[in-house]
């Protein structure tokens, strides 16, 4: 089993750009799972990160935590071929389908192949009908869909697909400052490092809002939010070209932000209390 990882706006730079999001991306999975103790192996190509791991539910919940990743499905893998495939979706049809039970293959291929995504998902569906005569093809809204993938010389079948939290990968835009002094000041912060920023927490002391952000960045920095006079000493300290504070609509005044010489963002301004809640839920986790 191995678990195909997905990236979105990292595909759309340029190719040495693409190449070093990718591999900040690569190292900032190797970094999260070993600061959980938990072993991985993982390579790469163009658009895919491929992670082993010995446990599967422990590395889904450790992957929709690392910036940058859009989805994640746990895959079996065999060659790129459609004889391959076919046993390993035969496999996986005898798990999920049972009798009257509708499904669609749905396939994908990149590279140079003697086939077509057409021809590998009508040859494996005639496959799985001769296997199970109960079942039938239903393209539009099948109850069950089987996702074949053949990357070059590798092939995948998968029917999960795990969402991420998307972004850029953290440390990947610089670094900033971030005012957590509650809910809102968390998903602040959790937003300027969802845009790839290596952020930096300044909290009142004995807060507990900044221990949730942990889940996000194992080697999150905190230093003491004290008075916001010193904010220029704060900023120098965390070496950040930025600052990001969670002030809300109803709170918004243009010459209240705090005076620095770098940029200050709101990225909160624009949401409902409710949005905001639901985004402080989901960075405590469960």
């Amino acid at each position: 089993m191995v678990l195909l990882v997905r990236f979105g706006e990292i595909a759309l730079k340029s190719r040495f750009v693409r190449r070093q999001l990718r591999d900040r991306l690569v190292a900032n999975i190797q970094d999260i799972f070993a600061a959980e103790r938990v072993e991985c192996i993982t390579d790469a190509d163009e658009a895919r990160v491929y992670v082993h791991a010995n446990d599967i539910e422990t590395a889904k919940g450790i992957l929709t935590r690392v910036f940058g990743v859009v989805s994640i499905s746990p895959a079996a893998e065999g060659h790129g071929d459609i004889e391959s495939l076919a046993k390993i979706a035969l496999a996986e049809a005898s798990r999920s389908l049972a009798p009257g039970t509708s499904f669609a293959i749905r396939a994908r291929r990149v590279g140079t192949h003697p086939f077509t995504s057409t021809d590998l998902a009508r040859e494996i569906g005639a496959a799985i009908l001769d296997a199970h005569p109960d079942v039938r093809v239903d393209l539009t809204h099948p109850k069950v869909e089987i996702h074949v993938e053949v990357r070059e010389n590798r092939g995948f079948v998968f029917r999960e697909i795990w969402p991420g939290p998307g972004g850029l990968p953290l440390g990947s835009q610089g670094r900033a400052l971030a005012l957590v002094d509650g809910d809102a000041g968390m998903v602040a912060a959790w937003m300027g490092m969802k845009r790839g920023c290596r952020v930096v927490a300044a909290a009142p002391r004995g807060s507990a809002d900044v221990e949730p952000l942990r889940r996000w960045d194992a080697h999150l920095k905190v230093l003491d939010l004290g008075d916001l006079r010193h904010l220029d000493e704060l900023v120098r300290l965390a070496r950040a070209d930025a600052v990001f504070v969670g002030t809300r609509g109803s709170e918004f005044r243009p010459e209240g932000r705090p005076k620095v010489d770098v940029p200050v963002f709101e990225p909160i301004v624009g949401l409902r209390d409710e949005e905001v809640a639901a985004l402080a839920s989901k960075i405590r986790g469960p």
